[in-house]
C-alpha cells in the first residue's frame, strides 16, 4: 500500500490498513464458511466492492498529499494466518474467530501442554504427572476420557479439523491442521 503525505497521514495509513486486513480477513471467513451458494456470490461481490472503495480511499490519501510531497511505502507484511484455537489462561476459554468455549482445569492443562509442544507425543503417564499433584485414585484411562471431552470441544468450535491426535500404543500428541484445508 501506498501512503503519500508530508506528515506521513499516519491515521489515515492505519485505517486503511486496517481496513485491508479486516476485508482480507472477512474474504477468509466466508471462504471457510458453509454457507449458502447464493449468499456466497453476494457476499463476494460486496467484499470485491469494499475493495474498490479501499482503492478509492488509498487514491484519495495520495490526492491530499499533493505534488511534491514525500512518498512512503509501506513494507510488505509478512502476513501468517491467526492462530486457529486462541487460549484464554484466566477464563480457560479456546475460543476460534466464530465462538469461544469453556474447558475444566484439566482439559486446558492438556491442551496448554500439547499446544505449546506440537507434534511431541504425550504418554498417559507423562500427561498424568504434569496434570495431578495426587494421582492415587486416577487410572490411564481417565486421561482417555478427558482427551475425548477436549476432542468434543475442539469439534464445537472447528467440526471438521482435528487438533489432537493419537499414536496407538504410545500416546496423544497435538497438531493444528493446514490452514488451507477448507471447512466444508
Amino acid at each position: 500500500m501506498t501512503v503519500t503525505d508530508k506528515t506521513d497521514n499516519h491515521e489515515g495509513a492505519q485505517l486503511s490498513q486496517k481496513a485491508f486486513l479486516l476485508v482480507s480477513l472477512l474474504e477468509q471467513q466466508v471462504r471457510k464458511s458453509d454457507i449458502p451458494p447464493d449468499l456466497y456470490q453476494r457476499m463476494a461481490a460486496q467484499i470485491t466492492e469494499l475493495n474498490g472503495v479501499l482503492g478509492d480511499l488509498s487514491s484519495h490519501l495520495k490526492s491530499l498529499a499533493g505534488p511534491g510531497s514525500a512518498t512512503v511505502v509501506a513494507a510488505p507484511v509478512n502476513q501468517q494466518p491467526p492462530p486457529l484455537l486462541v487460549m484464554d489462561s484466566l477464563r480457560f476459554t479456546l475460543s476460534s474467530p466464530q465462538q469461544s468455549v469453556k474447558l475444566t482445569k484439566l482439559e486446558f492443562k492438556f491442551h496448554q501442554l500439547m499446544a505449546t509442544h506440537p507434534r511431541q507425543v504425550f504418554s498417559r503417564s507423562h500427561l498424568m504427572d504434569s496434570s495431578y499433584s495426587d494421582y492415587a485414585d486416577i487410572c490411564e484411562r481417565t486421561i482417555d476420557c478427558h482427551i475425548r471431552k477436549l476432542r468434543a470441544k475442539h469439534r464445537q468450535l472447528y467440526p471438521k479439523l482435528r487438533f489432537i491426535h493419537t499414536m496407538y500404543g504410545v500416546g496423544y500428541y497435538y497438531a493444528e491442521p493446514e490452514t488451507t484445508i477448507e471447512q466444508k
